[in-house]
């Protein structure tokens, strides 16, 4: 009887210890992965964030913009609300005042890439923003009409860095008197445009463009007719001071024999 009473002591110690153990697992599971929630919240809020820096806000309407700006919003409230803390407090509040910002102005400036490893980086980002949206259409956060009109905006974008890095390239040849390098690159900013071109988005800018092109090679060949014309010009130039040159040794060796 005895050594009954012992076995059952023993066997209720056992099971406390293992529920002990267990529930301490539990909770420290539990803690780790609320960590790793609100960490992850702030990490898409701040890359998404990076993400639309590193993108020239002339790429973005203003209804993309500010869709963009409350989604970081969201991520940082709710980081804040899962986890109290003065540094995501203070995050929270910019990105608020991204949203006042977007809300309050329309028009943006507009730089133009000019760089090729610049547009390089914003199609980078660009495609990083693309699968966002996506994902976001995928888990029903917007409707399927707002985020077709959101992709076919990146697509124009994403278009629109090669376009701008030829077209300065081609003023930059303008400036310094190259017409047909800079009918070339304005014949690399209409096959550009002509990739994206279903709807007629670029037809406007692509006559114009070609009538600049036809100017420019207008241009070219009055300057290759002219330097044809002063090297003709030179060369008979050459030819006289070649041919003064043999009269005057002629005129030399008849001197020297007769004297």
């Amino acid at each position: 009887m005895t050594s009954v009473i012992v076995f059952g002591v023993v066997l209720c110690l056992a099971l406390g210890i293992i529920m002990f153990v267990y529930s301490r697992q539990s909770a420290e599971k539990k803690r780790v992965n609320h960590v790793r929630k609100v960490r992850a919240l702030g990490d898409r809020a701040r890359n998404l964030m990076f993400v639309i820096e590193e993108i020239p806000p002339h790429y973005l309407d203003q209804n993309m913009r500010i869709h963009l700006a409350r989604t970081i919003a969201e991520l940082f409230q709710q980081q804040y609300d899962a986890e109290p803390d003065d540094k995501v407090a203070k995050q929270l509040q910019n990105a608020k005042q991204m949203v006042d910002f977007a809300t309050k102005n329309k028009n943006v400036s507009k730089v133009p890439v000019t760089d090729i490893q610049a547009a390089n980086n914003v199609r980078r980002n660009l495609k990083i923003l693309h699968k966002h949206i996506t994902i976001q259409y995928q888990e029903k956060q917007i409707a399927h009409k707002t985020a077709q009109e959101f992709l076919k905006q990146l697509r124009r974008a994403f278009t629109q860095t090669i376009i701008e890095v030829y077209a300065s390239a081609g003023k930059k040849a303008e400036k310094e008197g190259k017409p047909k390098i800079a009918a070339l690159n304005y014949r690399r900013v209409i096959n550009e445009m002509g990739k994206q071109n279903q709807g007629g988005e670029f037809t406007d800018q692509i006559l114009v463009t070609k009538k600049r092109i036809d100017e420019l090679e207008n241009e070219a060949t009055k300057l290759e007719q002219k330097a044809r014309l002063e090297g003709d010009q030179l060369s008979k130039q050459l030819e006289e001071m070649e041919q003064k040159e043999d009269e005057w040794k002629k005129k030399q060796v008849y001197d020297w024999s007769v004297y």
